[in-house]
């Protein structure tokens, strides 16, 4: 199905001041589908992780976004397998809007493994947003640089699931800079996959949730 894209600058009234307020890193331009309005929501937070998760990492991607969505929250994420797909999965089974923050222009659904996922977040309401324009594909570049959006646009960062070394974490790097709490899901096991929630509990840089 074929969904109307919106492009918006600063001067749009659509544009998120928690964005403005990020000064040098706030994107030029941002191209919106779906629900524009979740760009005002009141409260909203990032539940993020690894693609390479676990099934206990996904789990608690999925029961996290439920529990946020049941609180009122709008649930932020950024499309990608495993923890993410999970959390915009949680949220929409708990009847709730999510925002997908993406990588790639928004004529290209990446991974494609997810088109169904983004349409079914369309069709409940939901947002996908990108800085990227039309044509751009996902690449390590653009994805590390939505991760700063996610960290923008939520007022809180929510770490499901990562390895010591994750994507996931360059969001948490923007969430402290950006002033925002970051919280990391604690397991009764220690192994590769939680490794970065491990050091974010031990180093006081996530609470525990």
């Amino acid at each position: 199905m074929n969904h109307k894209i919106i492009e918006i600058d600063k001067t749009s009234e659509l544009f998120p001041q928690s964005l403005i307020e990020i000064g040098d890193d706030c994107p030029e331009k941002l191209y919106l589908m779906g629900n524009v309005e979740l760009l005002k929501a009141e409260k909203s937070v990032a539940i993020i992780g690894a693609r390479a998760a676990d099934r206990n990492g996904c789990s608690k991607a999925y029961s996290l976004a439920v529990d946020f969505t049941k609180k009122g929250y709008v649930v932020v994420s950024g499309l990608a397998l495993g923890c993410d797909s999970s959390a915009h999965r949680g949220c929409l089974d708990a009847m709730g809007k999510t925002i997908a923050i993406v990588g790639s222009g928004l004529d290209i659904v990446h991974p494609q493994e997810n088109v169904p996922l983004q349409e079914r977040i369309l069709q409940r309401q939901g947002l996908v947003i990108s800085e990227q324009p039309l044509g751009v594909k996902a690449s390590p570049k653009t994805l590390v640089r939505r991760n700063r959006l996610q960290a923008a646009l939520s007022q809180m960062v929510v770490v499901a699931q990562c390895p010591v070394k994750s994507g996931t974490l360059y969001t948490v790097d923007f969430a402290r800079k950006y002033g925002k709490e970051v919280f990391a899901a604690q397991f009764k096991y220690h192994n590769e996959f939680t490794g970065g929630n491990d050091k974010l509990l031990a180093e006081g840089i996530a609470t525990v949730i």
